[in-house]
């Protein structure tokens, strides 16, 4: 017979968006998180630019989108987080490069918007007071002051000094094992195989043998978030799997180079994403190059290492980053409305499908994870999940989580 387990709230998937949900609802009843790995954030949440979106890099989504919504709300709560759990987070700043008119009048777009967004206090997504910098306009001078090697084919940038970098996998581990101090459940090395609805209760199916039975469950199952979907038919949405590779250059590259630094890609550039960064531990990264593909394809291909090399050339050409090269490696996102050319969140409950929440996050998920927990919480009480405080929530507590 199976072993069978009972919970308010299912969470399946133990990347940034599980565990920021496990995390928001420790503070009231018990739930469990199911995740196929023996450990937290060991797929997208560990393969990415590691940046938490600030200020304008946030602002400059598409405006009315739950994408931007939910970053630029993420803004004030990241300093806290990082307080309560101790995870690194640093500025460094962004700066985007300006070649020509063309690149000017897109960031003068930009600058114009996110000054205003940040800063009226009646502008739909108002930052508060003390969590964000104005951007400004840099001359070659300041440039080359901020970024020495920096290549000469930059007139100045529009410099964003709110960027953070952080370490995603540090951050969901952090945020999953204060939820475990504070009582949620962490079944590990479960890999759900079936899932059956019984009106507005689920039973989940792990393939070593356990049953599930839950009221209410959050789909936070990363690229496999449409497969999951699909079992009890709430798939409401469409995605595709993008693959991207990124690579890591030494410390001695890393010395060079204090913020993230960008181009905005043209035409011959799409879908590529072209910027070179340091990570929190000292490294450069770049890239990424991004590829359609199967889901299984894990393969690091020859033409992506050197798309990412020639891109931090590009951006800074006296070094030599081809010396340097660390690793390359691969991750997986999700991307949403691929037909029309631009990303949105999704994080909804299906007409059809009540009790159950879909998570669609994708790129700057990570920089959304604080308020996206905030977000779940609130669909599963309009959908009639009684929360109450639990006293003795301790923002600061932490539990081991791997097994």
């Amino acid at each position: 017979m199976p072993e069978l387990l009972n919970f308010d709230v299912a969470i399946i998937g133990g990347g940034i968006a599980g565990v920021s949900v496990a995390r928001e609802l420790s503070q009231y009843n018990v739930n469990v998180v199911i995740e196929r790995h023996g450990d937290i954030g060991l797929e997208s949440t560990s393969t990415n630019h590691n940046l938490v979106c600030q200020g304008g890099d946030a602002l400059s989504f598409r405006p009315g989108t739950l994408h931007a919504e939910l970053n630029v709300k993420s803004i004030p709560l990241w300093p806290r987080l990082a307080d309560e759990l101790g995870f690194p987070l640093k500025r460094v700043g962004g700066l985007w490069l300006i070649r020509d008119k063309a690149d000017f009048r897109r960031y003068l777009r930009l600058y114009s918007r996110a000054f205003k967004s940040s800063l009226e206090p009646n502008a739909p997504y108002y930052i508060p007071e003390g969590s964000f910098q104005p951007l400004e306009f840099v001359d070659r001078k300041r440039l080359l002051d901020m970024e020495p090697y920096v290549t000469p084919n930059a007139l100045g940038a529009l410099y964003d000094p709110n960027l953070c970098i952080t370490d995603p996998v540090k951050v969901a581990k952090a945020l999953a094992e204060n939820a475990k101090a504070n009582g949620v459940e962490f079944l590990l090395n479960q890999e759900v195989t079936r899932i059956e609805r019984q009106g507005i209760t689920y039973s989940i199916y792990t393939r070593q043998g356990l049953v599930i039975k839950s009221t209410f469950v959050v789909n936070a199952s990363g690229i496999e978030v449409d497969r999951i979907a699909e079992m009890v038919n709430a798939r409401n949405f469409s995605i595709v799997p993008l693959k991207g590779t990124l690579t890591d250059f030494d410390e001695e590259v890393g010395r060079l180079i204090s913020h993230e630094v960008h181009v905005l890609p043209r035409m011959e550039d799409m879908p590529h994403v072209r910027a070179v960064l340091p990570n929190i531990y000292g490294l450069a990264r770049s890239g990424i190059y991004l590829e359609l593909t199967y889901r299984s394809d894990r393969v690091i291909r020859e033409e992506a290492i050197n798309h990412n090399i020639k891109v931090a050339k590009e951006l800074f050409p006296e070094i030599p980053f081809e010396k340097h090269i660390v690793k390359s490696f691969v991750g997986f996102m999700a991307y949403t409305n691929a037909d029309t050319g631009w990303h949105d969140f999704v994080v909804d409950i299906p007409d059809y499908v009540p009790n159950w929440v879909n998570i669609v996050l994708g790129p700057a998920g990570v920089s959304a994870s604080p308020m996206l927990g905030k977000k779940v919480v609130e669909l599963l009480m309009q959908s009639g999940l009684k929360l109450e405080p639990k006293k003795g929530f301790d923002p600061r507590a932490r539990k081991g989580v791997s097994s």
